[in-house]
């Protein structure tokens, strides 16, 4: 959109009324707190109280995604399990709305920051870049979650520990990062011990181990083009995050109105009716925009196989 000749998006509101006065001082310290958190993809020498902030800000990362992605398993469980809410595709389809949304109101409300001067809007050649990562978040999300559907919450736990062998492989494929021999030995006992879990599963699900499969393929990928995309797209995190989302939601919804008999049904459940179904409803939904957040927070200060294990 122009306006007064000048190129405009959603982007520009981040940087709206900047100097003016209007902000409070809770919303800037809230930003500042939000701007710590940005990595920088250049190396720089630090002195020594530096690197322990960092360090602090590593494992910070790696507790609030831990915390949050074993908080959302159990919410989304309990709506399939509990509630037997069998509708995968609009619970989908809400995290990513009420994502979009929030991320949008702190845009807004100047939390976030999405551009600078050299990134004034919304960029289609950027968009582009970030196609790809939007196309297996989708893929990682869905199968994550029709996965649940099939498969116990510790089960579905030890068969995403598959993907810490993956992203390592993928790490080295792409970055040329290799794993310490330590480290890839404790991978490969996990993975060893996921396989024997499973063999063992006395509530076997074909489909829910070829979902969690889909799953933890996507998700190695889908870490790996976080660090990638972003160091070719020089996104802060925030920005790189309302990319990803505004392009998988087109993909979502044709998935919920064309792949799957939901649309027609989901009106007339009658969980819908039920408050306390409501609330799980929305914490699980909330919660997924704070999922999105520490992925992308985890994954830039510390690495793809960091995020991995935290999450497995």
């Amino acid at each position: 959109m122009n306006q007064g000749g000048k190129e405009y998006s959603f982007l520009d509101d981040a940087r709206d009324g900047g100097d003016d006065g209007s902000r409070s001082i809770a919303i800037n310290k809230l930003r500042a707190l939000f701007d710590s958190t940005q990595p920088s993809f250049s190396t720089q020498r630090k002195d020594g109280s530096a690197k322990l902030s960092r360090e602090f800000v590593k494992i910070g990362s790696c507790i609030a995604y831990g915390s949050v992605s074993v908080s959302i398993t159990l919410f989304n469980k309990a709506i399939f399990s509990v509630y037997k809410f069998e509708f995968p595709a609009f619970l989908t389809l809400l995290q990513v709305s009420t994502t979009i949304v929030f991320m949008l109101f702190l845009g807004r409300m100047h939390v976030f920051r999405y551009c600078d001067e050299r990134t004034p809007a919304f960029q289609l050649s950027v968009a582009k870049q970030v196609l790809p990562l939007a196309f297996f978040w989708m893929l990682y999300v869905q199968s994550g979650v029709i996965a649940l559907r099939y498969l116990t919450v510790p089960m579905f736990g030890v068969m995403r520990r598959a993907t810490t062998l993956l992203t390592a492989a993928g790490e080295y494929l792409a970055f040329g990062t290799i794993t310490p021999a330590a480290s890839m030995l404790s991978i490969v006992v996990m993975v060893t011990g996921a396989a024997m879990a499973g063999s063992t599963d006395l509530s076997f699900s074909a489909k829910g181990y070829a979902w969690v499969s889909v799953c933890v393929a996507s998700t190695a990928a889908y870490l790996i083009l976080i660090r990638m995309i972003g160091k070719n797209t020089g996104l802060n995190q925030h920005a790189l995050l309302l990319y990803n989302n505004l392009l998988a939601f087109p993909m979502i919804l044709a998935w919920f109105a064309l792949a799957t008999d939901e649309p027609r049904r989901v009106l007339s459940a009658p969980q819908l009716l039920d408050p306390r179904f409501l609330i799980f409803l929305f914490v699980s939904v909330s919660q997924a925009f704070l999922l999105n957040l520490c992925i992308f927070w985890c994954t830039t200060v510390n690495s793809p196989l960091a995020t991995t294990i935290v999450g497995a």
